[in-house]
């Protein structure tokens, strides 16, 4: 039988290996293929247990359940758990009273599913750019795309960040907008000790698979401030005749996974912050930006390149990063990109197809709507200049396992020339001009 369990048993790294020659060169690699598997999340007798338990009862009677811990853990008032991330989003939105042919601004870099969840809504959605620090939606963009069809601003607290909160939610009170919070990357994520999936007026949630917190397949939740939002979506789900149930399975299988959730949250803090502290003492990286008070859930962990350093003058930064992402998985490190367009330059809202007769986007005429690269500088710098960091440390990563990582990093730090070098023989297009990836 084919086993997930990794037997493979992992060397405690040596800081001597960060000045061997470099694996793309015929050297050692730091993290040899065999030690890169990570299995997440754990299951143990407690999940068999609980599902021993869950199916003496009625399903709606574990979803219930499900829904009850988990929205006290976030500390919502109202929940709906839901069969996906994406259907958690639409909830939240049809909550928070969208109506065909309403806007809602949203930033344009995040999984294409919050921007889908507006469409599925009948709305429209209005993409602005991100802050150049935090990559989640920049503030100082937003009042600029308000019109009389604007009804939600949507942050995304991108990878585990939360997003600046305070500032999106006096922009909503000035103009009367609801604040949908897309909460997908951001389990036990904090802004002054208060969970996402609690600040705005309602919230969608991925519980899937690669998640913090995942139920064992797709599922999602939907989190509602004011009971008319929470009865408004009930009564979509009951008109409209959509079944958006989370699976039993999945409820029960969340359950006993919950328990555990603050033993995963605290295993990827400390090593996150580990890896932070040995980035920002590089020349050639840096880890990502947490304002004072926020905590981030590092759903992803993404890393800034010093692309102006003088050994890489004249060359592109796109280029660089090429040349750092090949250089890093040869070493055992699978860095990426984690999207490479902006999301408004994804087919669907090229094509701009909706549903009968392409409404909404029929509500605007051809090329009105603002969704040229021209109008995403700071994504585009991002996409050119940093790497993302996906399950390698999203699962509760094995000490060894990261002092690996971070010896990887330190190793490229060590040859920096050799880079500029490798940097010089690619010939790659910048990442937005390639065909648009999920992921």
């Amino acid at each position: 039988m084919k086993t997930d369990f990794n037997h493979y048993l992992l060397d405690i790294p040596e800081e001597t290996w960060a000045y061997e020659e470099l694996a793309i060169d015929g050297g050692r690699a730091v993290l040899p293929r065999e030690g890169r598997k990570t299995t997440f999340p754990n299951i143990t007798k407690e999940d068999v247990l609980q599902m021993l338990i869950s199916i003496q009862k009625q399903p709606e009677e574990v979803i219930q359940e499900f829904t009850d811990q988990y929205r006290q853990y976030v500390g919502a008032n109202y929940a709906i758990s839901t069969a996906s991330g994406t259907s958690s989003l639409h909830l939240a939105l049809i909550g928070a009273g969208i109506e065909p042919g309403d806007e809602v601004i949203l930033p344009a870099f995040t999984f294409i599913a919050t921007a889908q969840a507006v469409v599925a809504a009948k709305g429209i959605p209005i993409f602005a750019d991100v802050d150049p620090q935090t990559y989640c939606l920049d503030v100082t963009q937003i009042e600029k795309l308000i019109t009389p069809r604007t009804k939600v601003i949507m942050p995304v607290h991108v990878h585990g960040l939360p997003a600046n909160i305070e500032a999106i939610q006096q922009i909503c009170n000035q103009y009367q907008l609801k604040l949908v919070e897309d909460a997908s990357h951001a389990h036990s994520a904090s802004i002054n000790g208060q969970l996402c999936g609690s600040l705005g007026d309602t919230a969608g949630q991925s519980l899937m698979a690669d998640k913090n917190f995942p139920v064992g397949g797709e599922g999602g939740i939907a989190f509602f401030k004011k009971e008319e939002d929470y009865q408004r979506a009930l009564n979509f789900l009951q008109d409209s005749g959509i079944d958006y149930d989370i699976s039993w399975i999945a409820a029960a299988f969340g359950i006993s996974q919950l328990e555990r959730l603050p033993y995963y949250d605290a295993i990827r803090q400390r090593n996150a912050q580990h890896l932070i502290r040995t980035l920002n003492q590089t020349t050639l990286f840096q880890g990502p930006y947490i304002p004072e008070g926020y905590k981030h859930s590092f759903n992803m962990f993404r890393l800034q390149i010093n692309v102006n350093l003088p050994a890489f003058a004249g060359i592109p930064p796109y280029q660089v990063k090429e040349a750092i992402q090949t250089i890093l998985m040869e070493e055992g490190v699978f860095a990426r990109e984690w999207q490479n367009v902006p999301i408004p330059r994804h087919l669907p809202f090229i094509n701009q197809k909706g549903f009968g007769n392409q409404y909404p986007f029929s509500l605007y005429q051809e090329d009105e709507l603002p969704y040229g690269l021209e109008h995403f500088p700071n994504t585009l710098e991002m996409l050119n200049t940093t790497l993302a960091i996906c399950r390698e440390l999203r699962s509760p990563v094995e000490y060894e396992k990261l002092l690996s990582y971070e010896l990887a990093f330190k190793k490229l730090d060590q040859n920096i020339e050799k880079i500029a070098t490798f940097a010089r023989t690619l010939n790659v297009q910048p990442p937005y001009e390639r065909d648009a990836r999920l992921g």
